[in-house]
C-alpha cells in the first residue's frame, strides 16, 4: 500500500444501519451511550476518534468537557461555534466530551479537570492548559491565546476504555519523525504480510489489554508487499518472526520474538515501559 501511514481501525463504531438501530434501542430504553454520538460541526464526540486524528495529522487537541448532553442549551458551546471562534479553533482537533459519561470523566481527570464545563488544550508535546467554568467568546479567545506550550504534565490513567486504533507507519524513518515530536517510544512489528500468522498476531494486538499499553507509542510495520526488510530486523537483534520491538527515545530497545498469547505481550510491554521521563498525552493502558 502506498504512503508512509496505514491506518487500521479495529472495532469501528456502527455504520448507518447499525447506528439507526442503536439509536432506536437507546430511545426505547432511555439509556445514553457514547457509541451513538457522531461528529457535528467539526467536533469529534469521543476521545478515541480525536486521538486517532491527532496521530495522523499532528497538532493540538481542544477538548470541551460539557455539563449538558447533546441537544441541550449550552452557552459556552454556542460561543465555541460562533464564527470568530470557529476560525480561531480551526487548527485544533476539536473534541467534545460529556460529564454524564463516566469514561469521559476519567479522561479529562488526566488533565486536572473534575467539573464541567471546562476547556482543555493538549499540546503536541503532551502538556496541557485547562480552564473551568462557563465562558464567553471573549474569555475563550483569551484562554486559547494564552495556552502556549509547554503547559502542565498530565497524570495519565492506564484504565480508560479504548478502541484499538493503530496508525501504522510503513517506514522506521516516518515513525521516528512522529515519535520525536512528542518524545514517544516506537512499537515496531516484524511479521510476514501474507502468512496466516499475521491474522493471529493482529488478534493479539487488538486485545484491549495490549492496545492500551501501546496506544501512546508511534506504530511502525516496516516492509513492502515484496517482503520484510531483514536488515532492519537484524539491527534490533530479531531472528525469529513474528516479533515486536519497542524502541525508546534514548535509542534503547527491547524485543519479543514469536509471541504466543496476549498475556506474553502484556508482560513484554510492561517490562519495556520507560522508567522515567514524559509520556505522550495519548498514552493509556487497558485493563
Amino acid at each position: 500500500m502506498a504512503g508512509d501511514k496505514i491506518r487500521r481501525n479495529v472495532g469501528k463504531r456502527p455504520g448507518r444501519t447499525s447506528l439507526t438501530l442503536a439509536v432506536a434501542l437507546v430511545l426505547a430504553t432511555g439509556c445514553s451511550s457514547r457509541w451513538v454520538r457522531w461528529r457535528s460541526n467539526g467536533w469529534d464526540a469521543d476521545y478515541d476518534t480525536a486521538e486517532a486524528r491527532i496521530a495522523e495529522s499532528g497538532g493540538e487537541m481542544l477538548i470541551y468537557f460539557r455539563a449538558t448532553d447533546q441537544g441541550r442549551p449550552d452557552a459556552t458551546f454556542d460561543a465555541l461555534r460562533s464564527a470568530p471562534l470557529k476560525h480561531q479553533t480551526a487548527g485544533y482537533v476539536r473534541c467534545s466530551l460529556y460529564r454524564s459519561y463516566e469514561p469521559d470523566r476519567r479522561y479529562v481527570a488526566q488533565y486536572g479537570v473534575d467539573q464541567a464545563p471546562a476547556l482543555i488544550v493538549v499540546h503536541g508535546d503532551g502538556t496541557y492548559h485547562q480552564r473551568t467554568g462557563i465562558a464567553s467568546a471573549g474569555q475563550i479567545s483569551e484562554f486559547l491565546a494564552a495556552a502556549q506550550p509547554p503547559g502542565a504534565a498530565p497524570v495519565l490513567n492506564r484504565y480508560i476504555p479504548r478502541e484499538a486504533n493503530y496508525v501504522w507507519h510503513s517506514s522506521l524513518e516516518s515513525a521516528e519523525a512522529a515519535a520525536r515530536k512528542t518524545g514517544q517510544s516506537i512499537l515496531i512489528v516484524f511479521d510476514r504480510r501474507w502468512w496466516r500468522e499475521r491474522r493471529t498476531l493482529d488478534k493479539l494486538l487488538e486485545r484491549r489489554e495490549v492496545y492500551g499499553r501501546f496506544a501512546g507509542m508511534a506504530h511502525c510495520r516496516p516492509g513492502s508487499i515484496f517482503g520484510q526488510d531483514g536488515s532492519l530486523a537484524a539491527r534490533f537483534g530479531v531472528v525469529n518472526l513474528p516479533a515486536l520491538v519497542v524502541v525508546h527515545p534514548d535509542g534503547s530497545h527491547q524485543e519479543l520474538e514469536m509471541p504466543t498469547s496476549y498475556e506474553a505481550i502484556v508482560h513484554f510491554a510492561d517490562r519495556a515501559r520507560p522508567t522515567g521521563g514524559a509520556v505522550s498525552s495519548t498514552a493509556a493502558a487497558g485493563r
